[in-house]
């Protein structure tokens, strides 16, 4: 169902009429937001994600927004069951992305980690997934998180380079940066001190790239279990944990990055 709304413009043109969604026009009237697996187009390409629609009211009145990318190779579903942030926030509107292949020789999900990368396909995806949210649910547009693991953890600090004016933070589980932050953003990090996949020294040097980016006088201290935070930050903080794993995810980290996200000040 739709409603259509008349804008009046000018003299020489009397009315322009929009068409809005009766979905969008009630979203902050107690409409449900719509759960399961949703399809937009981003791009001219057909993407999907999985929605896990808030299960309480949030206190500040709007829902916040969790976007968790998946690694490599897997899908939305992965995410799904590895990373249930509803479980430690109720209030979170959390979408849950699939990636696509980057080609014909590498038919499995994967994410760009580099701005030009795959023609930006997935910062556009992730733009069109803030669009959707704000048109189907009542999101707090200052709220919007970004969370990933591995190949979805590039994509995760990609973000926050790339979009900072639309990330309020961001949560990495074993992931690599491959750019340089430019704008303050709370930042928390968790990597596995055996990983061979991505080195435990990545998470050191993201750390210090956002602690800089931060005005922190000192990045947090490395290679001691649990989570250490960059000292006298300016802006935002930056929190660097470790375990003695390697690249599985920390199903623990869940909860500890949902608790972070909870009290990032954009």
């Amino acid at each position: 169902m739709s409603r259509r709304t008349c804008v009046n413009c000018s003299s020489l043109a009397a009315a322009f009429c929009l068409v809005i969604p009766e979905s969008a026009r009630a979203a902050c009237d107690g409409a449900s937001v719509p759960s399961g697996v949703q399809t937009i187009d981003a791009g001219g390409l057909r993407r999907t994600f999985v929605v896990r629609a808030p299960s309480e009211p949030d206190a500040k009145g709007k829902a916040p927004v969790v976007i968790a990318f998946h690694p490599f190779g897997t899908g939305a579903n992965y995410m799904v069951n590895r990373a249930p942030i509803g479980r430690f926030w109720p209030s979170a509107l959390v979408l849950y992305p699939d990636g696509m292949p980057r080609d014909s020789s590498r038919p499995v999900p994967s994410w760009q980690n580099r701005a030009g990368e795959l023609g930006d396909r997935d910062l556009t995806f992730f733009d069109a997934m803030v669009a959707w949210a704000d048109q189907h649910a009542c999101i707090d547009r200052a709220r919007v998180f970004v969370m990933g693991y591995s190949n979805g953890a590039g994509l995760a600090h990609l973000l926050g380079c790339e979009r900072a004016s639309a990330v309020a933070a961001v949560a990495i589980q074993s992931g690599r940066l491959t750019c340089r932050p430019s704008s303050a953003k709370p930042v928390i990090m968790n990597h596995g001190l055996s990983d061979d996949t991505i080195p435990y020294d990545q998470a050191v040097e993201a750390s210090k790239a956002w602690s800089t980016a931060n005005g922190c006088s000192t990045p947090p201290k490395s290679g001691a279990p649990g989570c250490t935070q960059a000292q006298s930050c300016a802006s935002a903080p930056v929190s660097l944990c470790t375990y003695p794993g390697g690249h599985e995810y920390d199903t623990s980290f869940t909860k500890t990055a949902a608790d972070f996200l909870k009290t990032a000040k954009p």
